[in-house]
């Protein structure tokens, strides 16, 4: 099974509405743009139509992580393109975040980070001595 194939089967885990006929193409961005963070993938369906989904990580990168995270990303006044990212899951909820926290470096999502075992800015909630 390719690389693509593999990638386009966990795209679907995470739920993105992916038509049949789907395939996942290679974009080859100049050294300029890839460093400006423009995609590597971008997904075409049925008939090459653009569905607005890729990444500025290689697929081996992604199929590699431990989750991924498909966030909405504003590419213009009306379009919403949406970015795959790799993700690690929250310590407590197991969600797919990208945050972490400053002290202790562990994964957290929003909600959970929330009411975390630190408080105020890096001062931990009990003395660690």
């Amino acid at each position: 099974m390719k690389t693509s194939e593999r990638l386009l089967a966990r795209l679907r885990e995470i739920d993105l509405d992916l038509p049949e006929g789907t395939r996942l193409v290679r974009v080859y961005p100049s050294p300029a743009m890839r460093t400006e963070g423009s995609w590597t993938w971008t997904a075409l369906g049925p008939g090459g139509r653009d569905l607005r989904i890729g990444s500025q990580h290689s697929m081996a990168t992604l199929l590699g992580a431990e989750m991924l995270l498909a966030e909405p990303v504003r590419s213009g006044v009306v379009d919403t393109d949406i970015d795959v990212v790799p993700a690690r899951p929250c310590r407590q909820c197991a969600t797919a975040t990208e945050t972490a926290c400053r002290i202790c470096r562990g994964p957290f999502c929003q909600t959970c980070f929330t009411d975390h075992h630190h408080e105020g800015y890096g001062t931990p909630a009990e003395p660690d001595w």
